[in-house]
């Protein structure tokens, strides 16, 4: 019996592939009008159904609409790929107008930045000025950020706030890159005016 099984697996596979003949159609078609279905294995039992099918004529109810329907469903698909080309032709060119536009911008910051700009500073010692200036602005601003910090910390003590679910949060880390082995920040007074 196994060997008629492969036999047989091997005639529906040459079939599937529409290589058989008509003799190997019939054979196939006998073998499983003779044989009950309880001793065909579960992958054949389709095939079972359809040669068993084929050997009775080939007759089948069609349901009633399924013209229609079928129809319905081709123009649905001719519609969707009419679609499917509006989109991809509206991606290219959304595509081409990209490049135009990133390659207009990056035209007009190159020739913008090839001139030369009022506030560029050429002086070396008015460069130090300016830049020690803008460090004393940023470590005012700085230093009224931390007694904004701890003017909050104690009306947060007065009101009772329960701190101690921040107690990872006071924990200190240096990420600065300027730190000493002790983890101050040098500071050298020749920079900053002092």
């Amino acid at each position: 019996m196994k060997k008629d099984l492969y036999y047989i697996k091997q005639l529906l596979s040459l079939y599937h592939s529409g290589m058989t003949t008509r003799a190997q159609e019939h054979e196939l078609m006998e073998f499983f009008a003779v044989t009950p279905e309880s001793a065909i294995p579960d992958d054949m039992k389709a095939d079972r159904r359809m040669m068993v099918l084929l050997a009775a004529g080939g007759a089948c109810d069609v349901p009633s609409g399924l013209d229609a329907q079928l129809s319905a469903h081709i123009d649905m698909l001719e519609r969707r790929e009419h679609r499917g080309r509006r989109g991809r032709r509206l991606m290219a060119i959304a595509s081409v107008a990209a490049s135009v536009a990133i390659l207009l911008t990056a035209t007009v910051f190159v020739v913008k930045d090839s001139s030369p700009s009022v506030y560029e500073l050429t002086d070396p010692q008015e460069a130090q000025a300016e830049t020690q200036r803008a460090l004393l602005l940023v470590s005012e601003c700085l230093n009224k950020a931390d007694r904004k910090a701890e003017e909050t910390d104690r009306l947060l003590e007065r009101l009772g706030f329960d701190m101690s679910m921040f107690e990872d949060d006071f924990v200190e880390y240096d990420d600065s890159l300027m730190t000493d082995s002790d983890g101050i920040v040098p500071v050298f007074s020749d920079t900053i005016g002092v």
